[in-house]
Parts: C-alpha cells; structure tokens; sequence
C-alpha cells in the first residue's frame, strides 16, 4: 500500500487541522496509508519564549522546518495555516491543495469591543489587528499576548485582559466557538491574507502527491487565496506590516478587498474585482492601488 507522510506542527490547533485533511485524504484515496509526522518549527519555539512574532520582521517562522522536512524527502506534504506561510515559498515547494475555507473573520473573546470601557485591555499579537483597532476602537489598549489558543483563552480567564481578538477558523476547529462573544465584519477589520484557509505544501516534481492532494482542492478556496497571497507577496508584507486582505467569489466575479496602514495610523482599503481566472492579477492591481508598486 503507498504511503503519504503529512508533517505537522505539534499544537492542538496544528493537529486538529491535519487530522482534518487527512481524514479527507483517507476518504478520496482509501488506499493509501496516511502517517502523521510532528515537527518542532521556530515558531512553536518563540511561542513558548513568549517571543514577540513581529521581532522576527517576516511570515513563515511556523513553516520554515516543515518545509525543510518536504526538501529532504522526511515527509510529503505538509498542513499550514495559510496566514503563517510567507509570500514567496522556497524554490522546488508548491501549494498542492487549497480545502474548503473555514470563516475569514476575526473574533473577540470576553467581551464586545463596544462594551469596553476606555482603557479596557485587548490582547492581540498582530500589528493588522492593533491598527484596525485604534481605528475604530481608539479608546481602548491592544496589549502584546503570545501563546497558542488555548493559552490566550487561559490568559484571558486569568484577568490579565479584559477581551482577545483571534481567528474565527481556529477556534472553530478546536470546537470552541461557543466562548465567541463577538464577530467583528471582515468588511471594515480586513482579516489577514489567507485567514481561515488550510495550505497543504509539497514538492513541486511529485506529480503523485499533487494528484492525490488535488483532490480535495476547493476552486473557490483556491482562487480567494492565490488574490490574496499575490497582494501580499507585491507588498512584501511580513509580521512588521499592517495588512489585510479578503477575497469572495460571487458568480464568476472575485472581489477583493484590501487594507494597508501607515506608520502614522491611517488606515487605507481599497476593492476591486475582476474575473475568478485573473486571482493573481487583481492581487498585485490592489498593491499598486496603495502605493506598494511603482
């Protein structure tokens, strides 16, 4: 029986998402014996250090092993969050598979964000959300938090904040959306490119582990993510910069909405659309729209 080794990050939320595509794995492909090999990444590492990811000045930390494992033949395939790969992937890696998205938006926990009174402590650990934020919510203080789900819940119940904003997608799939207080509208806080879809990486010249991936690639996950990526791989955005990006599909129309924020706090948002096959292109239309691209 052939054998498909899927690497993983260690985290519960890390598990909780490769078990998931593996399950659908085993399902298009029930001849295949699919293994699950866990890997340490320097993300993982600063997470427990309590390490600032915006030190770091770039994406990719939570991927950087697992894609050296694919280089090195240890694994086939290797689940990320989309948000957590960088713009550009090392020569030789492809992504073989977009699944189905989960909910782009971001979320609170602990409150609603119009219920917090001035100065009210919101933990966050992303520059995007800090900016989105002071734009709408001026009076309250996003405070520096670090840690898996789990552990900024914890946090949270410990009173060392009075509300978090996460991703809806992780907290779904830890089957902990009840503790939601609040959806906050990808229209106006724009999430982060590729929030809520699942990349599944591989080697570019393994034509056989890309036809066994392909077949849970979801077209609509696929196209919002390529516009998405292609407006931050043009921006050169990284964990330093303010960003956001979240593309639907309505028919055969892709929108694309966009966000940059300068050092001065001004917030910038642009939508464009055009046609599913040109993904790309309306990615880097956008880019150039905020000023990224001479």
């Amino acid at each position: 029986m052939p054998t498909l080794v899927v690497g993983t990050r260690g985290s519960a939320l890390a598990l909780a998402q490769t078990n998931w595509v593996c399950d659908r794995l085993s399902l298009a492909h029930p001849g295949v014996s699919i293994q699950i090999e866990t890997i340490l990444t320097q993300g993982d590492r600063s997470q427990a250090a309590e390490t600032p990811l915006g030190s770091y000045g770039r994406k990719g930390v939570f991927a950087t092993e697992l894609e050296a494992a694919l280089l090195s033949g240890d694994i086939d395939a290797a689940v990320h969050s989309m948000k957590d790969l960088a713009s550009d992937l090392p020569e030789g890696l492809c992504i073989g598979a977009v699944p189905v998205r989960e909910d782009a938006r971001d979320v609170v926990v602990g409150a609603r964000l119009a219920d917090l009174s001035a100065g009210a402590r919101v933990g966050t650990g992303s520059v995007r959300r800090r900016a989105l934020l002071a734009e709408a919510w001026p009076h309250l203080a996003a405070d520096e938090i670090r840690g898996n789900v789990d552990t900024r819940i914890r946090k949270l119940r410990e009173g060392r904040y009075d509300a978090i904003i996460l991703a809806a997608a992780g907290i779904s799939r830890l089957g902990r959306s009840a503790e939601i207080d609040e959806y906050l509208d990808a229209a106006t806080f724009v999430p982060d490119p590729g929030q809520g879809a699942l990349a599944i990486e591989c080697r570019a010249s393994d034509s056989g582990v890309r036809a066994w991936l392909s077949a849970i690639a979801d077209p609509v996950a696929t196209a919002t993510a390529r516009a998405e990526r292609a407006f931050l791989q043009a921006l050169g955005g990284g964990c330093q910069t303010p960003l956001g990006a979240w593309a639907r599909v309505d028919g055969e129309t892709l929108i694309l909405l966009a966000m940059v924020a300068d050092n001065d706090g001004c917030v910038r948002r642009i939508e464009q659309s055009a046609a599913i096959s040109d993904a790309e292109a309306i990615g880097r239309s956008a880019a150039r729209a905020l000023g990224g691209l001479e």
